[in-house]
């Protein structure tokens, strides 16, 4: 039994063909999509630059930073320095844990860095435990 004429045949075939080509377009396409979203949710996060505060004779500069929740400071002890200093957390936000993690555990008078990431957001009060009357800063982190 016949089916149709040779050209109807052909022309058959090409509409499974070009089908055929456009569904494996979409698979590919619909891959490469799903490829693209998980790659840019994986990927990893850019971290922020600290903000730098300088630990100087008898003066924190900036004496007041203001942070977005995980952002860091890191204290930099001036080359100058004569006199030793440290970096003490006075007050934190309400239920705080770990507060002794925010001061240093030594003084220096130069070639000092003290780095603290901010998780949680409110206001910090920090002195200089040698100079607290001259050395105080606020670090105050926002959701």
């Amino acid at each position: 039994m016949l089916r149709g004429s040779p050209k109807s045949t052909r022309s058959g075939r090409s509409r499974r063909l070009v089908r055929a080509a456009q569904l494996t377009l979409i698979v590919v396409a619909a891959f490469a999509l799903s490829g693209a979203a998980a790659t840019a949710a994986n990927a990893p996060q850019k971290k922020s630059k600290p903000k730098e505060v300088t630990v100087a004779d008898f003066y924190f500069s900036p004496e007041k930073v203001t942070l977005k929740e995980g952002q860091s400071v890191k204290w930099v002890w001036a080359e100058g320095n004569t006199y030793p200093h440290d970096v003490h957390l006075k007050s934190g936000p309400k239920g705080l844990k770990n507060k002794a993690s925010y001061s240093t555990k030594t003084t220096a008078v130069t070639d000092a860095e003290f780095e603290k990431k901010f998780t949680t957001p409110g206001t910090y009060k920090f002195i200089c435990t040698i100079h607290p009357t001259m050395m105080h800063m606020t670090v105050i982190v926002k959701k």
